[in-house]
C-alpha cells in the first residue's frame, strides 16, 4: 500500500550501503526515509493513529541522524567546490581550513551514525519497519475508503504548500518541507492516479529542488561569513570571502526564478 514495501527495502539497502561506503547512500537513504515519512502524514486517516505516530516518530530520529552526515557532507563539498575557481593562496588557504573543518566533524558525523547502523535499536527499528509495510495497520477508512482517504491527502498536502507564503529564509524552508511532502505522497500513488499524480509530483519537485538549492547556498554564504570572523585573515583574504559570500548570495536569489510558476501549477 502506497509503496511502502518497496522504499522500505530501498530503505534497508541503501542503509548496508552506508556501513559499507557506498557512494550517495546516506543522501539516498534519508531520501527513503523522508518518502516513508511522507506517506504517513498525508495518508495518516489509512493507518492506525497510533501505530503510524510511533513508526513516523522513529524514522524522524534516523532521519536526524542521516540528516547530521548529510548537511556535513553537502557543506564539505560546496566548499570544495569554491576552491576549483579560486587561484589567491590566501583565499584557497582560509577556504581550506573551513573544508577541513567540515570533513572533521562530517567524519565524527558518520562514525556516530555507523556506531548506531550497527546496534541493536537500529537493527529492530528495520525489523519492524518491514513488518509495518507488510502489513499496514489500517484504519477503518484504509480498509473502505482508500482512494477517498489518498484524494483528501493529497488535497490538504496542496493547501499546506499554498499557505506557506513567507518570504524568511526560515518561511521558505517550511514551504520546501511541505512541497517535498507532497512530492513523495504524490510520486507513492503514481501507478493508481496516472498523469495527474505524476504532473503533481513533478510540479512539487521543481518547488523543492529550487528551494533546496536557495538554501544551501544561503546558509554556504553565511558558513563563510560566520567562521571566518575573527581568524585573523589578510585583507585580501578577507575580502575574498566576503565576495565569495555575496555570490552564493547571488547564486541563492537565482534559484527562485520561476518559483511562483511553479507554485501556481501545484493544483489537484
Amino acid at each position: 500500500m502506497y509503496a511502502l514495501v518497496g522504499v522500505s527495502a530501498e530503505l534497508a539497502e541503501q542503509l548496508v550501503a552506508i556501513e559499507t561506503g557506498g557512494e550517495d547512500a546516506v543522501h539516498q537513504a534519508r531520501t527513503r526515509v523522508r518518502r516513508l515519512r511522507s506517506i504517513l502524514s498525508v495518508y495518516k486517516k489509512a493507518f492506525d493513529r497510533e501505530e503510524a505516530r510511533r513508526m513516523r516518530d522513529r524514522l524522524t530520529r534516523l532521519g536526524e541522524r542521516l540528516g547530521a552526515v548529510r548537511d556535513l557532507e553537502v557543506r564539505s563539498r560546496d566548499l570544495e567546490d569554491l576552491l576549483l575557481a579560486e587561484s589567491s593562496p590566501e583565499l584557497v588557504d582560509a577556504v581550506e581550513a573551513l573544508a577541513a573543518e567540515s570533513r572533521d566533524a562530517h567524519d565524527r558525523a558518520l562514525a556516530e551514525l555507523l556506531s548506531h547502523l550497527r546496534g541493536r535499536t537500529h537493527r529492530v527499528l528495520l525489523a519492524d519497519l518491514q513488518r509495518f509495510a507488510a502489513d499496514p495497520p489500517l484504519a477503518k477508512a484504509g480498509r473502505t475508503h482508500p482512494g477517498r482517504v489518498t484524494r483528501k491527502g493529497l488535497a490538504k498536502a496542496v493547501e499546506r504548500v499554498r499557505r506557506n507564503t513567507g518570504t524568511t529564509l526560515e518561511q521558505r524552508h517550511e514551504l520546501r518541507k511541505a512541497a517535498r511532502r507532497l512530492r513523495y505522497a504524490a510520486e507513492a500513488v503514481i501507478d493508481d492516479r496516472g498523469r495527474s499524480a505524476v504532473r503533481l509530483a513533478a510540479a512539487a519537485e521543481t518547488v523543492h529542488d529550487s528551494l533546496g538549492d536557495h538554501r544551501d547556498l544561503v546558509l554556504l554564504g553565511r558558513h563563510l561569513r560566520e567562521h571566518t570572523a575573527g581568524r585573523g585573515l589578510s585583507p585580501s583574504a578577507t575580502a575574498g570571502i566576503a565576495m565569495l559570500a555575496a555570490e552564493c548570495d547571488r547564486r541563492a536569489e537565482e534559484r527562485l526564478d520561476g518559483l511562483d510558476e511553479a507554485l501556481d501549477a501545484i493544483e489537484w
